[in-house]
């Protein structure tokens, strides 16, 4: 085992868990992410917010994730004394003994959650999750799939008779669900299991030869189950074999059985349609809460947040160099990548600015996008500011001090940057997509109902539309106070996502 620690995460950062009933549901959940210890998006986000909810519901939680080389380790997280032994992949031989790093539970709720670092240095010990500055690393299907087995040795030493659920998230758990219903016996292949999507562009697929590699069943293969167009389709393979299988947004479960967005398993998606369902995410309204972030210069609570929210949007033009000014300020923070359409908003921005607004970019991503963000800030010295980065406390930041908070995306499964604008009191404007239209409800035009503006489409056109109503919106100074009141009223919590879950699990 390893001696050496990295980065800590603070003692207590799940403080909703307590121990297991007797009537506790057994959920083992299987993420390739989880925030705060290694996260690259929404994911780790999202399962850390489900599994502590279920907890508070009183679930019985084990979550298990890797622990990769950037991995922030909990403060006094300690070695299982026996490591668990796994098959994981190169052949039928292959058998890797993971070692396990359990972070302490502190009690507090009707359920548990324990989380659990399964360590191999040699497939793990890395600078990111996915792969580094030269692309994937070819060796991710070895790697997750002993994550995933991982998981259920993990499993079984903390219920002899394993969970009631498995349930796995994207195509990195994937493996899970693969084992449990072919290589693993009767017993394992009896539990139910739940496949989330949270992005189908990402499917984990690799030439035929990896089906022996991994040590998985040409049978399997054969019939259709792991073959997809050729290749092996770890996500495929796991839609086909889970008991259920949801997404992050009703709507992101309709778009995606269509090609359009199917990434090619819409007919596989529409063949498994009783199986499927979109269940929104939600937020942590504990870590995000304008009336108690240390990382602002005024708190505020949605009772009467604008006196505090003025000083937190003049603070925030003083720390990105804007010109001071009583008009609108539009917002955007994103991955910056081709799907969350910042091109788009960066078509909006010369109307923008032209119609008295300033503008705030905060992201990173594709460098060609990188430096198109950095242009326009230098095109438009005070008036657009440009930040690439990824930095929490500047997000929410941003959130706080901005007017508007424009979420251009060609798709979104869900989105959670909408709901922390929300939180803060920032109006979102959006494209018709995923879960921003179940998330943001339009604001028409007499301005007394809605959370938020909604373009016709996604594109430029539609967006820029979408910006002059906020324009409009912003001088009924009346309707655009009602409606930041009526955003940050909204439960973005996780309780009512956890609940549909449990529904599901118990189905």
């Amino acid at each position: 085992m390893r001696e050496h620690v990295r980065a800590r995460v603070p003692r207590g950062v799940f403080t909703r868990v307590s121990g297991p009933t007797s009537k506790s549901l057994r959920i083992l959940m299987i993420s390739s992410e989880v925030e705060p210890f290694a996260r690259t998006g929404g994911l780790g986000d999202a399962v850390a917010g489900l599994s502590t909810a279920l907890a508070d519901l009183g679930a019985d939680v084990a979550l298990v994730t890797p622990r990769y080389g950037i991995t922030r380790v909990p403060e006094g997280a300690s070695y299982w004394p026996e490591p668990v032994v796994a098959r994981i992949g190169w052949g039928p031989d292959d058998v890797r003994t993971l070692g396990v790093l359990a972070a302490p539970p502190v009690t507090h709720g009707a359920g548990s959650l324990r989380v659990f670092l399964v360590d191999h240095a040699i497939l793990f010990d890395r600078g990111g999750i996915y792969g580094d500055a030269y692309g994937a690393f070819g060796d991710n299907d070895v790697r997750f799939f002993a994550m995933s087995r991982g998981a259920l040795a993990v499993a079984l030493r903390l219920w002899p008779d394993g969970p009631d659920v498995v349930h796995a998230h994207d195509w990195h758990a994937a493996p899970a669900i693969l084992s449990a219903k072919l290589t693993m016996g009767d017993a394992w292949r009896a539990k139910r299991s739940v496949l989330t999507i949270h992005n189908l562009a990402f499917q984990g697929v690799y030439g035929k030869e990896a089906v022996d590699r991994l040590a998985l069943p040409g049978a399997a293969w054969d019939d259709g189950t792991l073959e997809h167009d050729g290749r092996l389709n770890l996500l495929h393979g796991a839609i086909t074999l889970a008991d259920r299988v949801t997404t992050v947004s009703p709507t992101y479960a309709r778009e995606i059985q269509t090609p359009r967005e199917g990434f090619g398993l819409d007919p596989l998606l529409r063949r498994h349609r009783m199986k499927l369902q979109g269940i929104l995410n939600g937020i942590d309204t504990d870590r995000f809460d304008p009336s108690n972030d240390a990382a602002l210069v005024a708190r505020y609570a949605a009772a009467s947040p604008f006196q505090a929210k003025g000083a937190c949007k003049r603070a925030l033009a003083s720390e990105m160099g804007l010109e001071e000014d009583d008009g609108p300020l539009f917002a955007s923070v994103s991955r910056l990548a081709a799907q969350k359409g910042i091109d788009l908003l960066l078509e909006v921005v010369p109307a923008l600015v032209e119609r008295g607004a300033r503008v705030v970019l905060v992201g990173a991503g594709e460098p060609g996008l990188e430096d198109a963000v950095f242009r326009a800030a230098e095109r438009y010295p005070g008036r657009v500011a440009s930040r690439i980065t990824f930095d929490g406390a500047l997000a929410r930041r941003v959130y706080a001090g901005s007017d508007f908070f424009v979420v251009p995306s060609r798709y979104e499964p869900c989105g959670l940057v909408q709901l922390y604008a929300m939180r803060y009191g920032a109006l979102p404007v959006v494209t018709p997509v995923g879960g921003l239209v179940d998330t943001v409800q339009p604001i028409l035009a007499v301005h007394d109902r809605g959370t938020g503006l909604v373009a016709s489409g996604a594109d430029s056109y539609s967006l820029l539309f979408a910006c002059e109503d906020a324009l409009v919106l912003y001088q009924d100074k009346e309707g655009h106070r009602a409606a930041v009141v009526r955003a940050m009223q909204r439960d973005s919590s996780w309780t009512a996502p956890a609940r549909e879950y449990l529904r599901l699990y118990e189905s």
